[in-house]
């Protein structure tokens, strides 16, 4: 009886110590991996917000290109907050990401979490926008000029009121790089242009909703006829100012509602003529060329400082060409 007892205890232990030598096995080659697994580098990204619809897509275009790839990419959406930027690049630290893109929040206090991926070591991607007078590294960056999309508005705003206007100028958020380098792009155009005059400039954080309550508010404050043109650094703050021009039936007192990015909606509503025109940003393009990029980087290729993606002008008579 003792004696089959023990036999039994001992075929139990066996069959455990085998378990656990088969959970331990297949554990293992999980090291040097990425969460689910496989040996599949991992690409960490912090990215502005992801309440921008353009950002969307240019996530959207950067998931289904790491796929093909054959990359991890991991989405992290910081609000346009700093200090989340901060937190989000130190857990991409911690899990020990191969390779880190950021879409900075802000152009100078954004360098901070950018110094510590390179404290860690580990190769940074600037996309869509990049930094001034950075004291770290980058590898590359991918995107397009900032300063054009605003010089592309400058210049069709000069072109479309050869004698001049007043106009309202609807900026994202101050501090962002986007935001100073698209004004910059805009001013340097109009300021030889004396009859032209920004006579309200106001920040609506890139959001139709806050953009459409602005010009409620200035509708009220200038009559018809004051004011001939709404210049927007977004298509979702122009689409949001030029709702309220419908709305309040002062279509015909504005020539020129513009946004910039070439969203989908903001197509729509230049085809629609709620919008005059808009500037068109590559949001798949530069998802997909960031993680073609990021896929060299980490197979030790060399690969170009900037890849530019350069702004368009889009109007009613050019739409078919980005809608087809």
């Amino acid at each position: 009886m003792k004696n089959s007892f023990l036999s039994r205890r001992h075929g139990a232990v066996t069959a455990v110590a085998a378990a656990v030598a088969l959970t331990l096995a297949m554990t293992g080659c999980s090291d040097g991996g990425s969460a689910d697994g496989s040996d599949k580098k991992t690409v960490g990204a912090t990215l502005l917000s992801l309440q921008y619809p353009f950002l969307v897509k240019l996530n959207e275009a950067a998931k289904a290109e790491a796929e093909a790839q054959g990359l991890e990419l991991i989405s992290l959406d910081p609000r346009q907050q700093t200090s989340t930027e901060m937190q989000q690049v130190e857990d991409l630290i911690t899990k020990q990401v191969d390779l880190v893109v950021m879409i900075p929040v802000d152009q100078k206090i954004s360098q901070a979490a950018a110094r510590r991926v390179n404290e860690a070591k580990i190769p940074l991607l600037l996309v869509n926008t990049s930094f001034e007078d950075f004291a770290g590294e980058y590898v590359s960056y991918v995107g397009s000029d900032d300063t054009k999309a605003g010089e592309i508005q400058g210049q069709y705003l000069v072109d479309q009121l050869p004698q001049g206007g007043n106009v309202i100028y609807l900026v994202g958020q101050y501090g962002g790089a986007g935001t100073e380098r698209r004004k910059a792009g805009f001013e340097s155009v109009i300021k030889g242009n004396a009859n032209i005059k920004v006579v309200t400039e106001l920040e609506a954080h890139g959001s139709r909703a806050e953009a459409k309550t602005i010009m409620e508010d200035l509708l009220r404050k200038y009559p018809s006829g004051q004011v001939q043109a709404v210049i927007a650094q977004s298509d979702e703050m122009a689409i949001g100012a030029a709702s309220a021009i419908a709305e309040a039936n002062r279509q015909n007192d504005f020539k020129i509602v513009m946004g910039v990015d070439g969203s989908a909606d903001g197509l729509k509503s230049v085809g629609d003529g709620l919008m005059t025109a808009t500037v068109f940003q590559d949001a798949v393009g530069q998802g997909k060329t960031a993680m073609e990029i990021a896929k060299k980087i980490l197979d030790g290729e060399s690969v170009p400082k900037t890849v530019d993606l350069p702004f368009k002008l889009v109007t009613k008579e050019n739409l078919s060409e980005f809608t087809g």
